[in-house]
């Protein structure tokens, strides 16, 4: 994870562990992490209380003047881990989407997760807009 969000080996971080249910079935999990050099002592040091509860990490980071400019995701399929087979209740034999995502303003990556999704309920479809940087309205 230090590599991921370019800190030192050992800095503290902030983990947040999170299981997506639809219908009361597990569909999703994912486990991020925020550098705590940077939000520690913040209102939103910890994601899952306070008033930025559930708005997401753009608008967490927008709150502490933190203003992300890009977000890069790796995408892979394979065989899920015993636990999360268990978690999300995984059929032997289908694989996961493991996406690793991360936020970062132009100076520095602010937050990193690893989400897993079972590849035979889902599909990822992505959309990407294409902006004119010389027109900010379209930005």
């Amino acid at each position: 994870m230090a590599e991921r969000l370019a800190i030192e080996p050992g800095s503290a971080v902030m983990k947040t562990e999170y299981v997506f249910l639809a219908d009361g079935q597990p569909i999703q999990s994912s486990v991020s992490y925020e550098p705590l050099d940077l939000t520690e002592g913040a209102e939103i040091e910890l994601p899952e209380e306070g008033r930025y509860t559930n708005t997401g990490v753009i608008t967490r980071m927008d709150a502490i003047d933190v203003h992300i400019t890009r977000v890069s995701e790796e995408v892979t399929i394979r065989p899920p881990r015993a636990a999360e087979s268990d978690l999300l209740q995984i059929e032997p034999g289908v694989h996961v989407f493991h996406i690793r995502r991360t936020f970062s303003t132009d100076e520095r990556p602010v937050e990193t997760a690893d989400i897993i999704i079972p590849g035979d309920r889902y599909s990822l479809t992505y959309e990407f807009r294409v902006t004119d940087e010389d027109d900010p309205a379209t930005v």
